[in-house]
């Protein structure tokens, strides 16, 4: 009985992880895409971003 915990316990803790990293990977895929055009302007550039026109 305690083995199939730990086996349930380790599954669980697991599928957790593949969940989370794939997360993790999308959100680096979604804020690497505006990173060039940010990394040129704003405040760490020191520069004003140019306003989209809508």
């Amino acid at each position: 009985m305690p083995v199939t915990r730990l086996i349930i316990v380790f599954l669980m803790l697991g599928s957790f992880a593949l969940v989370f990293a794939e997360l993790v990977r999308r959100s680096e895929d979604m804020s690497f895409r505006p990173a060039p055009s940010a990394s040129r302007c704003g405040d760490a550039a020191g520069t004003p971003c140019p306003q989209r026109s809508l």
